[in-house]
Order: structure tokens, then C-alpha cells, then sequence
């Protein structure tokens, strides 16, 4: 039973691993127009419902990282939840290196749904002027995504001088509430203004192991 109980957390590490070799590692380079060569897909090999004290250990260990924020809320009760609340948390890192994202102040979160791990998010900055630069990554991070998610739907979004598009994947065609997902997106916060930014993020997330519903994608 000690050795079975070992191998569950060395596989549970080494997909980890995948995730922390894509926010801190170093870029491999592959000459590809359309694929980013530190393959992205491997983020979403990480493992939902990993403890908090593992994945915070792991990384602790292993990789260069500032944690620059600390946010707990409880979720009021619905009926997902049985009649309780779910405490909720989000931890957010600055890494000092980074792979796949080549805009500014890019951010790295891990939000845990009581004590464990369902979503991933990851975002990052490109000013106006840079929009070619920003569409570029964004192009690559798609085609990489469509290479293991093989079931893409357009998604768009708008607001008072606010615009977004980008994609929904899955892996099965026939989706429910707690499917597993990727989200990949570009957002204009202020359209009417030419020197604002454009925020560039990727999201998985992973309900199945716990008692979110999809609102909390």
C-alpha cells in the first residue's frame, strides 16, 4: 500500500511538473510559424484536485516565483453545495521567468476550491501599439491548444467600451456542467482608447472533483 501511495504522488508531481516547466522553465526552440515551442498543451495535463500543500510545496522547492497576492472568500451555499459554503482561494504569482506569454506583467494563478486545485489561469499585457505582436501569440497559443482539445467554439464578449474574443475547448464533443475546459482569450477593456492594453489569458479549469458549479469557470 506505501508503494502505491508513492506512485499516485510521484505522477500526481510529475504533471505538475508539465505546468511548472511551462510558467518557469526555459524555452526550447522549434522553428514553427504557428506553434509556440514550449508546448502550452502540456499545462493542461496538470492534476485537478491536488492539495494546496502539495502543489505549494512543489513549486516552492523547484521554481523561482513571487507570490504577490493572497485572496480567501466563501462562496454563500447553493444547491451544488449540499447547504455550504465553499472556501475558495486564489494565489497569484509573478514568475520570474516565463515561456509562452511575451507581454508584459504577466500574472500566474492557482485557485483551489476547498483546500484543492481546479483552475489554472495565466495572463499577460501587450500595449496598442503592439497589437501584431499580441495577435502572434495569441494565433500560436491557439494552434498549440487545438493539437490535444479537439472541439473549439467561438466565444465573444462586450461592454460599455469593453470587447473580448477568443475560444472554448474541450475534449469530448457532448459537454456537461463540470467539463473540463481551456479558455483562451484577448480583451480590450477600453476600446476607445489608443493607448490602453490588451490582456492576453488562458484558462483551465476542472470541476469534476469538486462541489463548483460552472459558473465558477
Amino acid at each position: 500500500m506505501h508503494d502505491l501511495k508513492s506512485y499516485q504522488k510521484t505522477k500526481n508531481m510529475n504533471k505538475l511538473t508539465l505546468l511548472c516547466f511551462l510558467i518557469f522553465g526555459n524555452s526550447m526552440f522549434l522553428s514553427a510559424q504557428d506553434t509556440l515551442t514550449c508546448q502550452f498543451e502540456k499545462l493542461f495535463n496538470i492534476k485537478a484536485g491536488m492539495t494546496k500543500p502539495d502543489v505549494l510545496s512543489y513549486i516552492g522547492d523547484n521554481y523561482k516565483a513571487t507570490l504577490v497576492n493572497t485572496e480567501v472568500t466563501k462562496l454563500p451555499a447553493y444547491k451544488g453545495s449540499k447547504g455550504d459554503s465553499i472556501v475558495k482561494e486564489i494565489l497569484s504569482y509573478k514568475p520570474d521567468q516565463q515561456t509562452c506569454f511575451n507581454g508584459r506583467n504577466t500574472l500566474f494563478q492557482l485557485e483551489f476550491a476547498d483546500n484543492k486545485l481546479y483552475k489554472a489561469y495565466l495572463s499577460t499585457m501587450y500595449p496598442k501599439s503592439q497589437y501584431q505582436e499580441m495577435i502572434t501569440n495569441y494565433n500560436s497559443l491557439r494552434n498549440v491548444i487545438k493539437t490535444d482539445w479537439a472541439y473549439e467554439k467561438e466565444i465573444k464578449i462586450s461592454g460599455d467600451k469593453m470587447v473580448g474574443f477568443g475560444y472554448d475547448y474541450t475534449k469530448t464533443k457532448s459537454t456537461n456542467k463540470k467539463t473540463e475546459k481551456v479558455s483562451l482569450m484577448y480583451i480590450d477593456s477600453r476600446s476607445d482608447d489608443p493607448t490602453g492594453n490588451y490582456l492576453l489569458e488562458v484558462l483551465w479549469a476542472n470541476l469534476s472533483n469538486t462541489r463548483m458549479q460552472n459558473s465558477n469557470y
